[in-house]
């Protein structure tokens, strides 16, 4: 049985690894340019992607502006063997309409302060570093999600508690409103037999008073 476990799990791990997200060099449509990129397609939707770049960047301590279809972070230095610092340029694209949960993310790299669309030499160099960067995102990606997944998850169970909460309302209410009707009907049943009784008794009267008419 060992024999075969084994087997299987070795075959399992390899799936996941193979479907660990790599980054890899690319292009993009840069404000009119072409540009090398980074690239790298994620399981999520372009929104989580984005806020969970936010927030790693966040935690290096650097804030992002609008950059038009990008997310600039400037100021950011690269690999600790760089002269110079960077600026980071982030785009998240969806995949198709129908892949709502999968987008590409782009990284265009400049160095601090350069006029990326205006550059001469291809921009490739600038590139060291983008796709180990980007690798080293998607666990915060895959945290980020994850929590997104939790709290929506939390808001289902907050509604479907609530909604039993409601039945459970409703059926003490049920139950007070059965009793009370059961009540009713016990007070009915013993109405009728007194009224059955009442009835019996006046047509007893009506016998005797026809009887004497008849004497």
């Amino acid at each position: 049985m060992k024999r075969i476990i084994v087997p299987i799990l070795a075959l399992v791990l390899s799936f996941s690894l193979q479907a660990q997200p790599k980054a890899h060099e690319g292009s993009t449509d840069f404000q009119k340019t072409s540009q090398p990129a980074a690239v790298i397609d994620l399981p999520y939707a372009e929104a989580t992607v984005e806020k969970a770049v936010e927030e790693y960047m966040s935690k290096k301590g650097v804030r992002s502006a609008d950059s038009r279809d990008f997310k600039v972070y400037r100021g950011y230095k690269m690999r600790s063997s760089h002269d110079h610092n960077s600026d980071l340029y982030f785009k998240a694209e969806r995949k198709s309409r129908r892949d709502k949960d999968m987008c590409t993310l782009y990284l265009v790299i400049g160095r601090n302060g350069e006029d990326v669309k205006a550059r001469t030499d291809g921009g490739k160099a600038s590139l060291d570093g983008a796709a180990d960067l980007l690798d080293d995102m998607v666990a915060t990606i895959e945290a980020y999600s994850l929590e997104l997944q939790i709290k929506d998850q939390e808001e289902m169970v907050k509604k479907n508690q609530k909604k039993f909460d409601n039945l459970i309302e409703d059926s003490v209410d049920y139950v007070k409103k059965m009793k009370g009707l059961q009540d009713k009907l016990d007070q009915n049943r013993k109405d009728r037999d007194g009224q059955q009784t009442e009835l019996k008794k006046q047509n007893d009267i009506l016998g005797v008073l026809r009887d004497k008419r008849k004497s």
